[in-house]
């Protein structure tokens, strides 16, 4: 079995360090450019929690790129596409951003712009097994960082380049790059750089054997990833550890670190992580001969990779899941799973995967007998042993590892000897610190004591103006609320005095009309039209002394001069003294008036001024009703109170009346069905008196549909007691 780390896992780890790096370069003060890259710092920072939203801010920042017609950002729009792309897993589109960005950048000859693009799309190409294409990108990306001074940059650049060689097996060439990646990220003391490089380096003694030494590497990493926080990271060290404990045979350690690596990559729903140690997993429970347990773990790690677009990792968990079948002698089936492996394998020349491939293979026929093709195979696989592990690559890897070892043993006795100088000097500064530091605290205890009595002074001035200034202000903020609600009484006033001066003013007018008729034409009348003249003098005196009434009661309410007087009183007395006022309307209409009252239901509240609200309603429900219609009253008690319902078969309103019903609004205001006017102030008395009352009253109404009033009371239970 050998231990490989997925590629996508170090593919995601160097991308996401590259968007900490991908900035405009020199070109910060071109127009627009402020509004750009916060809108493309909004997408780096979206990217782990809300990739989408950061899809969304990041086409907005490719229209705003477009509009301002620069280039330089355009091509930095177009770059965090293809960022956004990468991160959700969208390839295909993230390498069409990269290359549109790095035709802009060659353009407009921003080497900052062509060598960060040049790593990114390299990134793309290594994860869909182009590596001699990624290789070709990550080289000339740090020949570019090189030339232009860039350490940081070209320390990734050569970190992508080792990664490469690493995943064609050139260990050798893989820890040179990788070397010299660590030294720059050193001596900048960059530590997510360092980190990454030593996961790296660790990757790379593991493959070789040395499990102790890539365990050594990968805690490295893990100490950073935990100070930074860096939760992606820590899951990748933890996923490494454990790989590296399984090489040492310590399995109970080995599967604890892989489930924690789970667990982070599951709160970060980081799939290529849950793959990865899925697949890990796997490898255990088949090497401690579990194999129920190392089938589970392989097909959940199967399923999720088949929505993956890596497919080194895909062709990876085939081959392990074949060496499994081999194993429960399900040869067909391991034979399948591991051609389906080779083709990725051989044509994206992973000499270290086919290595794994040709050994499955060569065990497959062996025991199907079918031993011709397993020399073949076993032959093959020989040949990448060879090609991998020969004898000046060996070489040339130990040479390498002597060197770093070396150096890191250099550093580390050098960082003593610079602690001793540090310690000497330490100890000959105190002396003179010491006293130093006494004549420093008695000079700022003085000074200090001074600065809080100036403070305390100001303190008190500045807290007695600000407290005048609140009084001004809320002094101000009372006015203006008076001024405003005065202005709106004054502003109901007037529309309602206009309203009923022209109310008042029609009534009389038709009293003066019949009453001259009847003085001037008396003898010439016939008796019928003498009595109808009466009539309608009556009809129109009483409708405004009705008006008078109400606006008389409206005028006291306004005063504060109307009190409530609570008494208890029966709903159906009150309401069978209110009709008789009302049998000549609802004769003239041939309206039938109906009631459902209970003898002895009670209420507590004014009982004349419950009368006026009810006289006010039965007027409109009359007036509202048309010839032949009904109107039901009703009353009952539920939920603590009283209710009297007034029901009509009117003309009913609509939603904007209903909205409007109780004010003195002209638009509210309409005809009756016989012609019928009214100002309006009924139903505000009406609610005020309800109000008054501790009530409310409710409207329900559709148009065509008639009307339904209810008041809601009181009962008696709400007495106060004696």
């Amino acid at each position: 079995m050998y231990y490989r780390i997925p590629k996508k896992l170090l593919l995601l780890i160097v991308f996401l360090f590259s968007l900490g790096l991908s900035g405009y370069s020199d070109n910060e003060k071109l127009p627009g450019t402020k509004k750009l890259k916060d809108l493309n710092q909004q997408v780096t920072e979206l990217l782990d929690q809300e990739p989408e939203k950061a899809l969304t801010l990041a086409n907005e920042a490719l229209k705003l790129a477009n509009e301002t017609g620069n280039k330089a950002d355009k091509a930095y729009a177009l770059k965090n596409l293809g960022n956004v792309h990468y991160y959700i897993a969208n390839y295909r589109q993230s390498l069409e951003y990269f290359e549109q960005a790095l035709t802009i950048y060659k353009q407009i000859e921003d080497k900052d712009g062509i060598g960060s693009t040049l790593n990114n799309s390299g990134l793309i190409l290594e994860l869909q097994g182009d590596y001699s294409g990624a290789l070709k990108r990550y080289i000339e990306a740090s020949t570019i960082f090189s030339n232009i001074s860039n350490e940081k940059k070209l320390a990734l650049s050569y970190t992508n380049i080792g990664n490469v060689y690493y995943t064609l097996g050139r260990y050798d060439k893989s820890l040179d790059y990788l070397s010299q990646a660590l030294r720059i990220q050193e001596k900048s003391g960059d530590s997510l750089g360092l980190s990454k490089s030593y996961n790296n380096i660790g990757n790379i003694y593991l493959s070789v054997g040395d499990q102790k030494l890539a365990f050594d590497f990968y805690h490295k990493a893990e100490l950073i990833n935990k100070s930074m926080n860096n939760l992606k990271s820590l899951a990748i060290s933890y996923n490494n550890l454990g790989t590296a404990l399984q090489g040492q045979g310590k399995i109970k350690e080995a599967l604890e670190y892989n489930r924690l690596s789970i667990e982070i990559s599951r709160r970060i729903n980081d799939q290529a992580g849950i793959i990865s140690s899925l697949t890990n997993i796997g490898n255990i429970y088949l090497a401690e001969g579990d194999l129920s347990q190392a089938l589970i773990n392989y097909k959940e790690a199967l399923r999720l990779s088949n929505d993956n677009e890596d497919r080194y990792q895909h062709a990876s968990i085939l081959s392990n899941l074949a060496s499994l079948r081999i194993k429960q002698n399900e040869l067909d089936e391991a034979i399948s799973l591991l051609n389906e492996s080779l083709k990725f394998a051989e044509k994206a020349g992973s000499d270290v995967l086919l290595l794994e491939i040709y050994a499955n293979l060569s065990e497959a026929w062996q025991q199907k007998g079918d031993y011709k093709r397993a020399f073949d195979f076993l032959t093959k696989h020989k040949k990448n042993v060879d090609s991998i592990y020969n004898l000046e690559s060996a070489e040339r890897l130990n040479r390498l590892r002597v060197s770093f070892e070396s150096e890191e043993t250099e550093r580390d006795n050098q960082l003593l000897r610079q602690q001793n100088i540090f310690s000497q000097l330490a100890l000959k500064r105190q002396q003179t610190i010491r006293n130093l530091l006494i004549a420093i605290s008695v000079i700022i205890i003085v000074f200090t004591t001074f600065l809080l009595s100036l403070y305390q002074s100001k303190k008190r001035k500045n807290e007695l103006l600000a407290e005048r200034t609140n009084q001004i202000i809320q002094q101000k903020d009372e006015l203006d609320k008076l001024y405003k609600e005065q202005f709106k009484q004054n502003e109901t006033k007037n529309k309602f005095f206009s309203i009923v001066a022209h109310d008042l003013k029609s009534p009389f007018q038709s009293i003066l009309g019949f009453s001259e008729l009847l003085s001037s034409e008396y003898d010439y009348l016939t008796e019928t039209q003498r009595r109808e003249a009466a009539t309608n003098i009556l009809n129109v005196s009483n409708d405004t002394f009705r008006l008078i009434e109400n606006l008389l009661e409206w005028g006291r309410t306004q005063t504060g001069a109307v009190r409530a007087v609570f008494k208890t009183f029966i709903v159906r007395d009150l309401a069978l003294d209110t009709l008789p006022l009302f049998q000549t309307q609802l004769k003239k209409k041939d309206i039938q008036l109906t009631y459902d009252l209970p003898p002895l239901l009670q209420a507590w509240a004014d009982p004349d001024m419950i009368m006026t609200v009810l006289r006010n309603l039965l007027s409109n429900a009359i007036k509202f009703t048309p010839v032949g219609g009904n109107i039901h009253l009703s009353a009952s008690q539920s939920d603590e109170m009283v209710r009297f319902s007034v029901k009509d078969t009117g003309t009913g309103m609509s939603p904007d009346i209903l909205e409007r019903l109780f004010t003195f609004d002209p638009k509210v205001q309409r005809a009756g069905t016989m012609g019928e006017r009214g100002t309006g102030l009924g139903l505000a008395l009406c609610l005020e008196f309800m109000e008054l009352n501790h009530g409310i009253i409710k409207v329900e109404s559709e148009p065509g549909k008639g009307s339904t009033f209810t008041m809601i009371m009181q009962p008696v239970s709400r007495r106060p007691r004696d």
